[in-house]
């Protein structure tokens, strides 16, 4: 079995709608890794373009930032890194509808094909899922434990 692929979400500024979202991959492609959104989802469909909502994205390894190349409106590739792969975006979040994401002061809430990149080729892997609490946000734990699904 592969080793899993990990995602982490935090409202990092409600006020400003935008969740920071990170996707790990331990063994990335060595020719560069891809990582793309999906254009519409099952039972709505229209084109939803969700990657419009991608305010920033970046990539890093082991040795610092790794360049990303955009190779259509919705797909980025990582160049070629030795070890894990981080690439970590900013998503805005203001859909009130179940096929998005939103996030304010008040709440959040996510569809999960809206917000987290998908490794391609590596769809078989299982995930893990860190849902983390806003800054400076009030209680304990400051984040919940890993979920965990995918491929057994």
């Amino acid at each position: 079995m592969s080793a899993p692929i990990r995602y982490t979400i935090i409202p990092a500024r409600p006020e400003a709608h935008l969740y920071r979202v990170t996707c790990t991959v331990s063994d990335p492609e060595p020719s560069g890794q891809s990582f793309a959104l999906p254009a519409w989802i099952p039972g709505s469909y229209l084109i939803r373009d969700f990657a419009r909502h991608v305010v920033s994205i970046r990539a890093h390894g082991r040795g610092g930032p790794v360049a990303l190349e955009k190779l259509d409106k919705h797909t980025w590739r990582a160049a070629s890194v030795a070890g894990p792969l981080t690439v970590g975006c900013e998503v805005y979040a203001w859909d009130l509808s179940v096929r998005g994401a939103h996030l304010d002061a008040s709440h959040g809430f996510f569809n999960g094909a809206c917000v987290f990149l998908r490794a391609l080729g590596r769809e078989g892997a299982p995930c893990e899922l860190e849902i983390r609490r806003p800054p400076g946000a009030r209680g304990s734990p400051s984040s919940c434990p890993p979920a965990r699904w995918g491929a057994s």
